[in-house]
């Protein structure tokens, strides 16, 4: 979720989907935001993203946030804190499933440090696992070192600014659902293999787009 729901969260949205795509039957993922016009394309540098970063933009078309899709969504991923406001104004129950995008990155990574089994071990592949987990990672929060900066949780809205901050945003993005994408994979594998296959290959896919970004701008 961001302001306009036309450059960083529909970036995101199709970004996980291409990278949760082992998963599609147990997770749908969609975006919206704040102050969006309903039926609004992306922003022509934030589609030429989702094509570097191996998404498809040519579906989007821009929702506006409303209870009801807090309500119904069993995460909310939000690109600033002051979106994370908004949602938890709207609906305070949803504040311990709503989290910035660089905030639950980070999260995650705290729970696997000090919840090594808990990360390790099994869970069916289900929606309630999958709460499980969102419970599990919001729970370190009072744990987690936080920001240096309190805006280092924020991802800055390019809308209107050169590419530059288009291409910041979209590598931060990019790292970010990365790991996401690999904390649902990683929590809803049936065994160890299957784990370990579907990590390398979404590793592999992060490399080439990785390559490919680098390539891109040398060829700018």
């Amino acid at each position: 979720m961001c302001t306009g729901n036309i450059c960083r969260s529909p970036l995101a949205e199709q970004l996980l989907r291409s990278r949760t795509v082992s998963r599609s039957a147990l997770i749908s993922t969609s975006s919206a935001g704040t102050y969006a016009l309903p039926g609004q394309a992306m922003t022509e540098q934030a589609a030429a993203l989702s094509h570097r970063y191996g998404g498809d933009p040519s579906q989007h078309q821009a929702s506006e946030l409303t209870p009801a899709l807090v309500k119904r969504a069993n995460l909310v991923v939000v690109m600033s804190r002051v979106h994370r406001a908004e949602v938890v104004s709207m609906m305070p129950r949803a504040s311990r499933k709503t989290f910035t995008l660089r905030e639950l990155d980070r999260l995650i990574g705290t729970y696997r440090e000090l919840e090594p089994e808990a990360w390790a071990s099994r869970r069916e592949a289900s929606v309630p696992a999958l709460d499980a987990f969102v419970r599990d990672v919001g729970a370190v929060r009072g744990f987690s070192t936080a920001a240096v900066v309190p805006t280092d949780d924020d991802i800055v809205d390019p809308y209107r600014r050169g590419q530059g901050v288009y291409d910041e945003v979209g590598s931060l993005i990019s790292q970010s659902i990365s790991h996401v994408a690999e904390a649902i994979i990683s929590v809803t594998s049936s065994g160890s293999k299957t784990r370990r296959d579907e990590l390398s290959q979404n590793d592999r896919i992060v490399q080439d787009q990785s390559r490919s970004a680098q390539q891109q701008r040398g060829e700018r």
